[in-house]
């Protein structure tokens, strides 16, 4: 009986003990230990994010202080002080840093402000847990909510598209119109916009990264198909 690291297989750095002497091939979701370190060491060394008040939603930092602070006096919990406001900033810097960033945005601070949440609930009492995460639901970010945001922004585009394909069309001859004022030979033929466009869209909102909306149940149940 062998005990072998699973990341060890993975990476076929030791032969696979079920594959008859072989190796397993390379997973490509794992990061080499030799190039993690030296990103790791590069981040360390050259980035240094900023935070500016134009890049996250400041008012929504002001409103969690409050909320934490009105929960941890009504539930006699670990008292709350501005220290752990800068605990998000700081924890917002590191997470753009693994990043990359310049600066720290929206999503930096909502991955810090997560962080933060979960543990002050988690050192509460259990049977009061459920009605603080309740209390702090608008302040955790979802995936389902961005998710509907981003299909909200999709379906815009897609009318603008329609409508401006109407009024080609009109220009050249004049079709019959459908509903909403949009000819029906738009409505019977395939609308397309541009992925660049939609992701400008979606940063004008503070949603920086779509790839994984793009490749979601959300954007396949409403129809839509990425080319």
């Amino acid at each position: 009986m062998r005990s072998v690291p699973t990341s060890d297989i993975a990476r076929a750095v030791v032969p696979d003990p079920d594959g008859g002497g072989g190796t397993v091939g390379v997973d490509p979701d794992i990061i080499p230990q030799d190039l993690l370190r030296k990103y790791t060491e590069y981040a360390r060394v050259n980035v240094r994010p900023v935070l500016r008040g134009s890049t996250f939603d400041q008012e929504k930092i002001a409103s969690l202080y409050v909320a934490l602070r009105r929960e941890s006096s009504s539930s006699g919990g670990v008292p709350i002080a501005v220290r752990h406001i800068e605990s998000i900033m700081r924890m917002s810097e590191a997470h753009a840093k693994m990043h990359l960033r310049e600066y720290v945005r929206d999503d930096d601070m909502d991955a810090s402000i997560t962080m933060m949440l979960h543990s002050f609930i988690m050192a509460q009492k259990f049977s009061g847990r459920r009605s603080f995460q309740r209390s702090f639901a608008k302040f955790l970010s979802s995936g389902e909510d961005k998710a509907h945001l981003l299909l909200h922004i999709l379906q815009d585009m897609m009318r603008n598209e329609a409508m401006y394909q109407t009024i080609r069309q009109r220009q050249r001859g004049g079709t019959e119109k459908g509903d909403g004022g949009i000819d029906d030979g738009v409505l019977a033929g395939t609308l397309e916009v541009l992925l660049e466009e939609f992701e400008s869209r979606a940063r004008d909102r503070r949603i920086y990264d779509v790839s994984e909306f793009c490749k979601g149940e959300a954007l396949r149940d409403a129809g839509y198909v990425l080319d």
